[in-house]
């Protein structure tokens, strides 16, 4: 028999060849059938030291190379029921994502000093629970998204929560000194950096354009104010002009400038000392068993360019929603149309991208087109990625996916 012993002749070979590949084994098995499996056959023809899975162990190989190589094979349960001794199962790929406000919390970084002001705010939040619920609760949609543009500009992760303090995640608040939106931007502060308000649309009501003009602000004064994040954070509240002279006056009386030692209005003197208790109570809320509302890290929305001038209604129905609930996450559009001759970054929840983008009205109206293709038995990224002309990472990006791992039913954008 000459097959057998060229087989075994291969397999010595491959065993060989691995003293030059990188110990990495993530990403790097191809799930087979369990009941008509090679690397079964593999196993009784060969001494037990030398089984498949004695070779998987001392034959890593480099997830690069066999980055979106996974094929697909059966549905989701499929992959989490079948199991082999010769096969490795991928995780579980419904495995729930973190909570964020673990993922906050771990990367807070402001020091929060054990002073007065801190402490009352502190009471008055463990004193008012109910609060926090309804406020973080009003917060899922946005938090993540906001979280992700913070992070992007390497920015202190604390900042997520300012829009606890400035309109307790109200999208629509108002106050009466003009200021409006989850940032609570003035009209002039935002024309200023960039917003744009004309009838029908009011851009400090944008979650996506007054969240970079509110960050834009915050890195211009964290420039101003020499690198301080306090003093930044005390003049997006009060106005640089009072926090400038506020230190100057300290300055000249040979006083610390310290944040805590500035003589600045109530309101301001209480609104960076709230931001830090909150940030301090999301580090401790199961110590004061405190209810914060769950939202887990992973993007809730996603931004959808829109070319056209359209009614929300419409995008709504393409995407099977209501049109309440689209304009509740795109509260700048006033009028209930996008704009003309703009690139309108529309919120769209995750949940309904799918259905978006399978409406072939949307492509009429959208800057970036997407193909939904079913996932089929035998498929892999790596293979979808160079039929359609683009690249696994960019297809994982846009399906947000931290593996390379798909499996047959499976809904999937790929970029047209």
């Amino acid at each position: 028999m000459i097959v057998p012993y060229v087989f075994l002749a291969s397999v010595v070979i491959f065993i060989a060849g691995c003293q030059n590949i990188s110990p990495n084994m993530e990403e790097a098995h191809v799930l087979q059938p369990p009941v008509h499996s090679r690397t079964d056959a593999l196993s009784s023809s060969l001494p037990d030291k030398w089984s498949v899975a004695t070779i998987n162990h001392r034959c890593p190989i480099s997830s690069e190379q066999f980055k979106g190589r996974y094929i697909a094979t059966g549905n989701h349960e499929t992959l989490q029921t079948h199991t082999s001794h010769a096969t490795v199962l991928p995780p579980l790929l419904n495995t729930e994502p973190p909570e964020l406000w673990d993922e906050l919390s771990a990367q807070f970084s402001m020091h929060v000093p054990n002073n007065r002001r801190i402490r009352q705010h502190k009471r008055w939040f463990i004193n008012n629970p109910y609060h926090i619920e309804v406020v973080t609760a009003r917060a899922e949609p946005f938090l993540y998204y906001l979280y992700e543009q913070v992070k992007a500009r390497n920015l202190p992760i604390e900042l997520t929560l300012l829009p606890f303090v400035e309109s307790s995640f109200d999208q629509f608040a108002h106050s009466h000194k003009g200021a409006a939106g989850l940032w609570q931007i003035t009209a002039p502060t935002g024309k200023t950096f960039g917003l744009t308000i004309v009838p029908g649309y009011d851009g400090r009501r944008d979650i996506v354009a007054s969240t970079q003009a509110a960050l834009d602000l915050l890195e211009y004064l964290y420039e101003r104010f020499d690198h301080n994040w306090l003093h930044a954070i005390a003049a997006y509240n009060t106005g640089g002009a009072r926090v400038r002279n506020a230190i100057k006056q300290n300055r000249a009386m040979g006083k610390s400038t310290d944040f805590w030692a500035l003589k600045l209005p109530r309101e301001t003197r209480h609104y960076v000392p709230k931001l830090l208790a909150m940030a301090e109570l999301v580090k401790q809320r199961e110590k004061y068993d405190l209810h914060f509302a769950s939202i887990k890290a992973q993007p809730q929305v996603e931004e959808v360019v829109i070319q056209e001038r359209i009614r929300l209604k419409h995008l709504a129905g393409y995407a099977g929603m209501s049109s309440k609930t689209l304009y509740q996450l795109n509260p700048g559009y006033t009028g209930g149309y996008t704009m003309k001759k703009t690139e309108n970054k529309i919120l769209l929840p995750v949940t309904h991208r799918t259905k978006f983008y399978e409406n072939e009205k949307s492509k009429r109206v959208t800057k970036y087109r997407f193909m939904v293709y079913d996932i089929q038995a035998g498929d892999s990224l790596n293979q979808l990625a160079s039929l359609n002309d683009t690249s696994v990472d960019v297809i994982k990006q846009v399906n947000y996916l931290s593996h390379s791992y798909i499996f047959a039913g499976q809904k999937i954008l790929i970029p047209e």
